[in-house]
């Protein structure tokens, strides 16, 4: 398969935690093509993880298309050739509630994000959410509910951030009691974004 694959231009550069991300075409389609073969057995197990989530999600409009592993340390994901929502501004509030209604999606599938803060994860086309990058996802079929609010929460601060216009009174005061907790998450990098 990795023979009928045309790289069209890197993505990301791959760092210590990251993986190679591609633009790759086969057959006039163009992919994603994720690949964590320096990291060897780690990185096909990571890679085997996500592909996971992929499969599971791929079906809900609002996540890419799963496409295969080519490789035990590669996977294959539909191109969404939409823009990042660092860079977006002034979205209607339609596009929050669509990004709502996506996550709960997800969450009813039992999946968490964790990363939604990370305004590189999510991609916007023609004013609909996209959710991408799902390493950080975690499958939790017990007592999901408890955690479900660091996705949400997440859909306030990205509001914040894109169309902070759009907040109401009641969502500020939510959003800056979220942005104090999330001081004391040692996670605190994940929870605060980009």
């Amino acid at each position: 398969m990795l023979e009928t694959l045309k790289k069209i231009k890197l993505l990301s550069n791959p760092s210590y935690h990251q993986a190679e991300v591609w633009l790759v075409e086969e057959n006039g389609r163009k992919l994603v093509y994720k690949d964590f073969s320096k990291w060897g057995i780690l990185g096909a197990f990571i890679i085997k993880r996500e592909a996971w989530f992929y499969k599971k999600l791929s079906r809900i409009e609002g996540f890419p298309k799963f496409f295969g592993t080519p490789t035990p340390y590669s996977l294959l994901i539909e191109y969404i050739d939409g823009i990042s929502s660092k860079k977006a501004k002034n979205l209607p509030e339609k596009f929050f509630e669509r990004l709502k209604n996506l996550i709960s999606r997800m969450h009813k599938k039992n999946i968490y994000h964790f990363d939604l803060r990370h305004l590189s994860n999510i991609l916007v086309k023609d004013e609909k959410p996209y959710i991408i990058d799902l390493g950080t996802c975690l499958y939790i079929p017990v007592f999901g509910f408890l955690f479900k609010w660091i996705d949400e929460c997440a859909v306030l601060y990205i509001k914040g951030r894109i169309s902070p216009e759009l907040l109401s009174n009641k969502e500020k005061r939510i959003l800056k009691k979220i942005n104090r907790i999330s001081k004391l998450w040692f996670f605190h990098k994940i929870l605060k974004g980009d």
